[in-house]
């Protein structure tokens, strides 16, 4: 039966695409249909939903001018990022694939769909380490002048983010690493399991600069905003009672679960970060390490999956409970709330900023300049 086929026998006279198939798997059993079907129908829903979820940012940024501003160009650069992830690398090719049970479309196109999910892999994670980054800026740094972020630096960044992205995609074109088939042979991606010195190297700056670098970014970042708003909340208390507040134990309350909020906002990013880009990294570091014999195609698979929903999550974490997002969802596409109803108390980035704001001037360090610019960066954001 076609099921008990290794990989090596499955297309003999296919010698254009044997030719990129790695010899690790030419002696593991093809995977039983079921789960190739499982895994068409889940790759069509997270590409639909992405697609759709991020086609819905682009929208209302290109629509709302409001919304035009510098930090919400970074959020749209992850869209749009995210949004050519989804349609390229999901839905339709990897479902068609999976369907079919194997890659139909020979060397090059392979070599080209390993191209788009790197290239746009790293716009995504570079932009979420910029967005992270900018966070830690307007928060934890308000009045200094590099943290305020302007259309010239934006455009700076965003130019990064790709040009980066691009030095780590090109290179497999020309020698340094290569595009492949991987996990059940329906989609491609970089050569992690040749051991010659010029993939060992190349692989090895992957890891490090092109996983562990934005992961350590977006950890600092995140860790010095909940720092920020903690250490901020006893210079608002004082404040609070020098202005002699009707009820200040209220407003300690508020604070604490702003504060908690902002923690849960921050774990949450780093968690989702790493639940959707982990995967790659330990399939990455086990074949540097030269445990390459134990990968299976279940266990190169599941890095595809997990990568794969960061297109789906990334729009609603990053945009959708965004308020001015939010309100424009709500003005355009109320049907789009019914499911997640907006909650006003909870926005977070707001509140973090307007404590800053209060406790900086109640400890007599804003002054009338500081003012304006905390009233930009909440305009900003």
């Amino acid at each position: 039966m076609k099921q008990n086929l290794t990989f090596a026998t499955l297309w003999p006279d296919d010698n254009d695409f044997m030719s990129i198939v790695h010899p690790h798997w030419h002696k593991f059993t093809q995977p039983d249909p079921l789960y190739y079907y499982l895994v068409g129908i889940y790759i069509g829903i997270v590409g639909i939903l992405a697609v759709m979820g991020n086609s819905l940012v682009i929208t209302l940024f290109l629509l709302c001018k409001q919304l035009r501003t510098p930090p919400n160009m970074l959020i749209v650069n992850l869209a749009i990022s995210d949004f050519s992830f989804a349609l390229i690398n999901g839905f339709p090719l990897k479902t068609i694939a999976s369907f079919n049970q194997r890659w139909g479309w020979g060397k090059l196109a392979c070599e080209l769909y390993g191209f788009a999910g790197s290239i746009f892999g790293f716009i995504s994670l570079t932009t979420m380490a910029f967005i992270a980054l900018d966070r830690y800026l307007v928060i934890s740094q308000p009045f200094k002048t590099f943290s305020r972020i302007t259309y010239g630096k934006v455009i700076v960044m965003i130019f990064i983010t790709w040009i980066w992205s691009a030095l780590w995609s090109i290179p497999p074109f020309f020698g340094y690493g290569s595009y492949i088939p991987e996990g059940f042979h329906t989609s491609c991606t970089f050569d992690y399991l040749s051991t010659n010195i010029r993939n060992l190297i190349f692989n090895a700056g992957l890891y490090i600069l092109g996983f562990l670098c934005p992961v350590f970014i977006i950890i600092f970042s995140y860790y010095q905003i909940v720092k920020t708003v903690r250490l901020n909340e006893l210079e608002l208390m004082k404040m609070a009672q020098s202005l002699n507040a009707q009820n200040p134990s209220a407003m300690k309350t508020g604070d604490k679960k702003a504060d908690i909020e902002a923690a849960k906002t921050s774990i949450i990013l780093v968690l989702l970060y790493l639940m959707s880009w982990s995967p790659y990294a330990i399939v990455c570091l086990m074949t540097l390490v030269g445990s390459r014999d134990s990968l299976t195609p279940f266990h190169s698979e599941l890095p595809v999956l997990f990568a794969k929903t960061s297109a789906v999550y990334n729009p609603i974490v990053y945009a959708v409970k965004h308020p001015k997002f939010r309100l424009e969802i709500e003005k355009r596409f109320p049907f789009l709330i019914c499911c997640c109803p907006p909650k006003p108390k909870e926005r977070l980035q707001n509140t973090i900023v307007s404590k800053i704001q209060v406790s900086q001037i109640g400890i007599g360090t804003a002054s009338r300049s500081n003012e304006n610019t905390l009233n930009t960066v909440k305009q900003e954001n």
